[in-house]
């Protein structure tokens, strides 16, 4: 009886044991496959990292071609061809004869012949239009398709165009100018603004806010031996209509004395800048009825080349004590300080696609980022430059050369 309960005591404390031991293996075992599964995040958060530290800094100064798409005709070749303007996702050439849009594959989307002497493209968003300058005749075009075109009663000096496909276009009798608006169809707005030449200046640029409601205007004039500038504010939405009869919601000219504004742009429909031969100044149209000077970028160096997007813009100043002849200057739409950077490049070409600056000339290309980091150098004897896009991969770029297209990737 006794050895009958020492051998079922002794069962009791092996299953006891036993089950002991599985308790602590299981128990040991969950932290063990947690502390893998965090290990395996944190190599993955470095890596991951890492990729980003890397690509995100390193300067490529070397390229290989990974695809092309030549036009008829000997390759490069671009002497029908007046000007080039990145639009949507792709690229607007545009000549005399006509005009094609092809995408950042080297695919044309849409292609439209016409006759004009002087063609101009002005682009914003997903709407283009091309306008005879001293002529008469303009054409619209969305990323698919020539959506309408019209014609004026006198000779167009400048136009702009919004990002849903207003047009408006400013021209002249000689002695007065006309703003008038046109739908993306092509057809007419009841819309027609009168100023005199003599009154107000001549007006030299115009930018539509996105969405087509606001325009502003750069004037300039002569004030016995010197220049005389002002910058116009006008409304086309209803809060226009309580304006005066050519819906002028403000106006600037205190800012620009003595000085000549050259180039004025919608960033969106909030801000916007005007640039001059002394720097920029930069505007909110926040409260629609009253635009305001919200800072200003005094500048020493004169202004050589200025480039826009919805986020930024940029300009090329000559410096006259700089070690590099040229100075890059990036800022944010409403004035911030982006970044800045010297070269001392020639170029023929500069662009901001997304946050990056493009300056070229036919055989070199340098890319900055939104910071003023150098991104990329690179020379080539294989295309010459006219035009450059952002690929569909990091390090990948899209080439116009003339009519063709190329697509490279940066090393």
């Amino acid at each position: 009886m006794t050895d009958r309960r020492d051998r079922h005591n002794k069962i009791q404390r092996q299953r006891f044991h036993t089950e002991e031991n599985n308790m602590e293996t299981e128990s040991t075992g969950k932290p063990r496959r947690f502390r893998a599964a965090v290990l395996c995040l944190l190599l993955l958060f470095c890596a991951a990292a890492g990729g980003w530290l890397y690509f995100s800094t390193r300067h490529m100064t070397d390229y290989v071609i990974s695809w092309e798409k030549p036009a008829a005709g000997e390759r490069g070749e671009s002497t029908t061809f007046k000007g080039y303007e990145l639009f949507s996702e792709g690229v607007i050439n545009y000549s005399k004869d006509g005009a094609s849009y092809s995408d950042r594959n080297g695919d044309a989307v849409w292609e439209r012949s016409y006759q004009m002497d002087a063609p101009r493209a002005f682009v914003n968003g997903n709407y283009s239009v091309i306008c005879d300058i001293g002529g008469t005749s303009a054409y619209i075009f969305d990323d698919s398709e020539n959506t309408g075109s019209f014609n004026t009663s006198m000779p167009l000096i400048t136009a702009a165009i919004s990002s849903e496909g207003v047009v408006y276009t400013v021209s002249t009798d000689g002695s007065a100018e006309y703003i008038n608006a046109y739908r993306a169809d092509g057809s007419a707005i009841d819309l027609t603004v009168k100023s005199l030449i003599t009154g107000d200046g001549y007006p030299l640029c115009i930018s539509a806010s996105p969405d087509g409601s606001q325009l502003i205007t750069a004037y300039v004039s002569i004030d016995g031996s010197s220049v005389k500038s002002q910058v116009i504010f006008r409304n086309f939405d209803d809060i226009g209509q309580n304006a005066d009869a050519r819906r002028i919601v403000g106006g600037f000219s205190d800012e620009f004395a003595g000085s000549y504004v050259g180039k004025v742009n919608f960033s969106s429909d909030e801000y916007s800048q005007a640039f001059f031969d002394g720097g920029i100044v930069f505007f909110s149209t926040r409260v629609l009825t009253s635009p305001e000077v919200i800072a200003r970028a005094d500048l020493d160096d004169e202004i050589r080349s200025v480039a826009c997007s919805e986020k930024y813009v940029a300009v090329i100043v000559e410096e006259q004590n700089g070690e590099r002849p040229y100075r890059l200057m990036i800022f944010n739409a409403d004035g911030g300080v982006a970044g800045d950077a010297s070269f001392d490049m020639q170029y023929t070409g500069f662009d901001i696609s997304g946050n990056e600056i493009y300056i070229f000339n036919d055989s070199e290309l340098l890319i900055f980022t939104k910071s003023g980091r150098e991104k990329a150098h690179i020379t080539t004897d294989e295309f010459r430059i006219s035009k450059v896009m952002k690929g569909n991969l990091p390090s990948s770029y899209t080439i116009v050369s003339g009519n063709d297209h190329i697509g490279i990737n940066l090393q």
